[in-house]
């Protein structure tokens, strides 16, 4: 076996194990909360005051009454044939309610990227070719700035200016541009502050290499220099970076949902951690512990697949 296969063999079975215990902390949530799930999904059905009869029945159809050990496996089998439970507040099924809100959460998450690798790319190789000049040092200011304050209140802040006061966009989230585009600049603010900081020291890095100063000592323009050999590796820099970004962006969402009612996945995983839906929060548990493991896999193969000496280290 190779030793590229060998190490996604080794990063599979470590990301199935981080899996593992997501799945054991979900399922705790779950069944550490208080009320009985039984009662409330009669409730959720139209049952005010359940007969004891009933609730037990209930508690027997979901399983309830069993070992908290048989509890778990009946739940990870469901889990494996696509049974995510119900939901105790409104009785639907928890995967339908996630994939009615998914292309919501995803589409701010795409427009998000695209806006924070748009703008730190190209102000990080600026600030570098610019080094010390006021462009630099305002780029580092915004950037200290922008990795530092709390996205919550940058987002009061811009739908106070936006929304309140010159009515450009609405205070309310919506699937629409105009409806994404204050939650999606707030999301990336974060990333553009530490990927231009990345490509900036990448660049500096690589431009000051030997290799570069014999290059620029024979006449090679500066241009030149920076797309032959500053953007590659700035490329590769960013393969686990960008990896990360996106597992920030479709997780930390919660809290720019929230503040802005965007009828997406975090948005629902707020309201049900308020009203205790605990099958809706523990599907977010596992659900947010997965797309970072499978960031970590990508992340961990683009750069073995990018640098054989990563793989020989590795592999020694």
């Amino acid at each position: 076996m190779s030793s590229l296969l060998r190490q996604i063999a080794g990063r599979m079975l470590s990301g199935l194990i981080v899996l593992w215990m997501v799945s054991v902390l979900a399922f705790l949530i779950i069944h550490a909360a208080p009320g009985d799930p039984a009662r409330m999904l009669l409730n959720a059905n139209g049952l005010d005051a359940p007969p004891v009869e009933a609730v037990e029945a209930k508690r027997r159809e979901l399983g309830l009454d069993q070992p908290l050990l048989n509890q778990y496996s009946n739940w990870i089998e469901g889990i494996g044939q696509g049974n995510f439970g119900s939901s105790y507040h409104s009785g639907k099924p928890v995967w339908l309610m996630y994939r009615e809100r998914l292309p919501a959460t995803l589409m701010m998450a795409g427009l998000a990227l695209m806006l924070s690798l748009s703008i730190a790319i190209p102000l990080g190789l600026l600030s570098a070719i610019k080094r010390h000049s006021l462009l630099d040092h305002t780029a580092q200011l915004l950037a200290v700035i922008g990795a530092a304050i709390p996205g919550f209140w940058i987002g009061l802040v811009l739908i106070l200016i936006f929304a309140a006061k010159l009515r450009w966009l609405p205070a309310l989230g919506s699937t629409t541009f105009k409806g994404m585009l204050l939650p999606a600049i707030i999301l990336a603010l974060p990333n553009i502050a530490l990927t231009s900081r990345l490509v900036r020291a990448t660049t500096l890095d690589v431009l000051n290499q030997q290799y570069i100063l014999t290059a620029r000592a024979k006449g090679r323009s500066e241009h030149g220099l920076l797309f032959a050999h500053a953007l590659p590796n700035v490329a590769a820099s960013l393969i686990t970076p960008i990896s990360l970004e996106i597992a920030f962006l479709l997780t930390g969402t919660v809290i720019i949902e929230h503040v802005f009612a965007y009828p997406g996945i975090g948005r629902m995983a707020v309201e049900a951690a308020l009203i205790g839906d605990m099958p809706v929060l523990g599907l977010a548990v596992l659900i947010a512990g997965g797309i970072y493991v499978v960031a970590n896999w990508c992340a961990d193969l683009g750069m073995a697949a990018l640098d054989p000496r990563l793989r020989q280290h590795r592999q020694s």
